[in-house]
């Protein structure tokens, strides 16, 4: 099994593209606007492309899985689980996560920062940018 470990802030959205949204609508964005339809897409295509399953890590989302996984299903994508979450310690979690599912082949990390614990995880990181960037793009679909 091919498995995503994804973040949501800077990889599905970018500071650039919220205030875009804040100027077009002339108010506060809501939380089911954050997400850039272009990074959207090009999770799509990554997904497409590799059979992956998708296991969410962000912070931002765990109180609003349901809108995660409505948003990702308008593409095509479902969410298989979530990490734990310790804080900044986003490379235990995962590292964790993996312990406990051994029929992972292959697995890549699509995130904004780079946490204090990834170390031994730097082959399997696409690192996004929340605000020199625009999210996920073209290029991290072919990193992947």
């Amino acid at each position: 099994m091919n498995i995503i470990f994804l973040d949501v802030d800077g990889v599905l959205n970018s500071d650039e593209f919220r205030t875009e949204r804040y100027m077009i609508l002339k108010r506060a964005v809501r939380a089911e606007e954050f997400f850039d339809p272009t990074c959207l897409k090009c999770l799509e295509k990554i997904v497409e492309e590799t059979d992956a399953k998708i296991v969410v890590t962000s912070s931002a989302m765990i109180n609003d899985m349901d809108l995660l996984g409505k948003k990702l299903g308008e593409y095509g994508i479902s969410i298989l689980d979530k990490t734990a979450h310790y804080g900044d310690r986003r490379g235990t979690q995962i590292r964790e996560w993996l312990s406990e599912h051994n029929d992972v082949e292959n697995y890549i990390i699509l995130d904004d920062d780079y946490f204090m614990d990834y170390p031994g995880l730097d082959d399997h990181i696409v690192k996004t940018s929340f605000y020199s960037g625009r999210g996920l793009n073209e290029s991290h679909v072919q990193k992947a």
